[in-house]
């Protein structure tokens, strides 16, 4: 196997080509987070973007895009805010991460999002979780009486809402793809004051983060269209949500709305409206992220298993990782209450601090 590193921006016609036929033809890798042009917008964003190309025999196999970050280390495509990573690869090939590893000068390559189906990566998988998805491949229609059959108090409760909302308040206009910049200004405004309400730490704190979703929202191909999609009530803002699509995939990505209006649930009724539009349009599935929350549940209804571990080249870094996993493993299984958790904790926290700080 020959190994190549470059810059996505540096990757040759045949190359790209090569990228978008194995994209398109894999079910699997339809997500938006798989396109070139997702890998595009990282490298306008980040200088630290690099895409490892696999030939087997002079022919293209696979690309293994990433963050080069210091100490070995390298970071799944879009850091933090990839919710998919991963190769992309010609369907049914594997191989020897760790052999792709050493040819990139990589000692670490932690991840947390790979499909299961990437068995190229297997040898390193540690935890699964799900990705709650909504399978509208066959019509919104099809998919509501579904889900309403699943949820119906819950859901005739999210349209009632939706009707008193416009009737205490005024009509309500859905726009798919919103080009205002103040309602953008103003997403990233909300998402900010509700990480700090809630004790997360601030996405867009870090330049970056704003900047990669800019570089996506002027994205507008075949391949990806980054989307703000919006709600007003009486020409008043109520509900948004930034993501991405792909030629056959959503993903539901940043959402936010005006916590004055939470009664009325502007966000599910937002929700609904996304979903219809994205069926309309022939997207055949909308990904909603893993993490077990209701709204997930109820608007999902089919799972995509998602892997987080670790790869590893042999290295003294790897080395390192693996002592501090062997020593996170043990405390965990220690009858120590909270203390259990803290060299588990400092090790996130450090691959955190790495992934949104880039050097």
């Amino acid at each position: 196997m020959d190994v190549n590193v470059k810059k996505p921006s540096a990757l040759t016609y045949e190359e790209a080509q090569a990228w978008r036929t194995f994209q398109q033809a894999d079910p699997a890798l339809h997500s938006p987070y798989y396109t070139l042009e997702f890998a595009l917008a990282c490298d306008r964003v980040r200088a630290d973007t690099q895409v490892a190309v696999l030939r087997i025999g002079g022919e293209i196999k696979g690309f293994f895009p990433f963050h080069r970050a210091p100490l070995g280390y390298a970071l799944p495509l879009g850091g933090p805010l990839g919710d998919f990573q991963g190769l992309i690869a010609e369907q049914g090939m594997a191989f020897e991460v760790n052999a792709i590893l050493r040819a990139a000068g990589i000692s670490v390559y932690p991840f947390s999002f790979i499909p299961a189906t990437q068995s190229s990566f297997e040898t390193g998988f540690d935890t699964r979780e799900d990705c709650h998805t909504a399978d509208i491949s066959k019509g919104y229609a099809h998919w509501y009486e579904g889900r309403l059959a699943a949820h119906k108090k819950t859901f005739k409760k999210y349209e009632a809402n939706a009707r008193r909302l416009e009737r205490e308040h005024g009509e309500l206009v859905f726009t798919m793809n919103d080009p205002d910049p103040a309602a953008f200004a103003t997403l990233l405004e909300l998402k900010s004051a509700q990480y700090r309400d809630t004790g997360f730490f601030d996405v867009f704190s870090v330049p970056w983060t704003g900047n990669l979703l800019r570089a996506i929202a002027e994205v507008k191909s075949e391949h990806l269209v980054g989307q703000l999609s919006t709600l007003r009530a009486g020409g008043r803002m109520v509900a948004m949500h930034f993501g991405m699509k792909s030629a056959h995939a959503a993903h539901y990505w940043f959402p936010a709305y005006d916590p004055q209006f939470s009664r009325y649930g502007p966000g599910h009724t937002l929700m609904f409206k996304m979903l219809e539009n994205h069926a309309a349009s022939g997207i055949g599935q909308m990904h909603l992220g893993v993490g077990d929350y209701r709204y997930k549940r109820q608007f999902g209804g089919h799972m995509v298993p998602l892997c987080s571990g670790t790869a590893l080249a042999p290295s003294f870094g790897a080395v390192l990782r693996q002592s501090a996993q062997a020593i996170q493993r043990g405390f965990e299984a220690l009858p120590l209450g909270p203390v259990s958790r803290l060299p588990g904790r400092a090790l996130r926290r450090f691959d955190r601090t790495m992934a949104f700080h880039p050097a």
